[in-house]
C-alpha cells in the first residue's frame, strides 16, 4: 500500500498512515514524498506537513484536526509558548485577553481562516552575525498545537540518528555519536568522509519558495 496523507476538510477528517510497530529506520534509507497537493491555502499548510512517507506497514490516524483546534490543546500550546518569554510584552499582551484571544485563535482554525503574520527579521550577534526571522506570537502557539498532536506520532518512527530539535538530544549528542562512527570505520583501517551543508536561506530569493 502506497504512503499517503489523507486531509478532508468535510468532517474535519486527517488520515495519517504511520507503522504498526515502535521499530527506528536504522538503516536511514526511508524517503520522504510530497505528492499530495490541496487546494485550500490553509490545508496546504497543515497537510504539508503531514505529507511524509512512512513505510509499508502502516496505522491510519482519523480525526486529528478536532484535537489540533480543541480549546485545551491550544491553550496547552500557549502555556508552551510563554515558557520563558513571560515578561515579552507581546505575552502579557495577549495574555491580558487569554480567553478570547484563544477562542478566535480556535475559531479561525475551525472555519479555516487562520493565516500567519509576516515574520520579524532582526540580526544576532552571538558571536556569529546571524539574520534570524521570528514568527508572531499568536503563530507559534499554533505551531506547538500542531506539534502537540503530531510529534508522537512522527517521533516513534524517527530513526535513532535523528538528533535535530529532539528531546534529550542536541549538537553534542550527535557530535558524540558521530565520534562513535568515527571511531569504528577508523578501527577498520577505513577512510571516512563527512558530508555537510551550509545554510543560505537568507540568501535565497523568497519568491522561489
Amino acid at each position: 500500500m502506497p504512503a499517503f496523507c489523507r486531509f478532508k476538510q468535510a468532517g474535519y477528517s486527517w488520515g495519517l498512515p504511520v507503522r504498526n510497530d515502535n521499530n527506528y529506520n536504522d538503516n536511514n534509507r526511508q524517503n520522504v514524498n510530497a505528492n499530495y497537493r490541496p487546494s485550500n491555502s490553509l490545508e496546504m499548510t497543515l497537510a504539508c506537513i503531514l505529507d511524509f512517507c512512512l513505510g509499508c506497514s502502516m496505522k491510519t490516524y482519523r480525526n486529528l484536526y478536532p484535537q489540533l483546534c480543541s480549546y485545551e490543546n491550544i491553550e496547552l500550546a500557549f502555556s508552551k509558548a510563554r515558557k520563558k518569554k513571560t515578561t515579552k510584552q507581546y505575552v502579557i499582551d495577549f495574555e491580558s485577553n487569554l480567553e478570547e484571544n484563544l477562542n478566535q485563535l480556535k475559531n479561525e482554525l475551525e472555519t479555516f481562516t487562520y493565516s500567519p503574520s509576516p515574520l520579524t527579521t532582526f540580526t544576532v550577534r552571538d558571536p556569529k552575525t546571524r539574520r534570524i526571522s521570528a514568527s508572531h506570537f499568536r503563530d507559534r502557539i499554533v505551531h506547538h498545537a500542531l506539534c502537540n498532536i503530531i510529534a508522537p506520532i512522527f517521533e516513534k518512527r524517527f530513526i535513532h540518528d535523528s538528533f535535530a530539535n529532539q528531546k534529550g538530544k542536541g549538537t553534542h549528542s550527535a557530535i558524540r555519536r558521530f565520534e562513535k562512527f568515527m571511531r569504528k570505520i577508523s578501527s577498520n583501517g577505513t577512510n571516512f568522509g563527512m558530508g555537510g551543508g551550509i545554510a543560505f536561506w537568507a540568501a535565497i530569493s523568497k519568491g522561489m519558495c
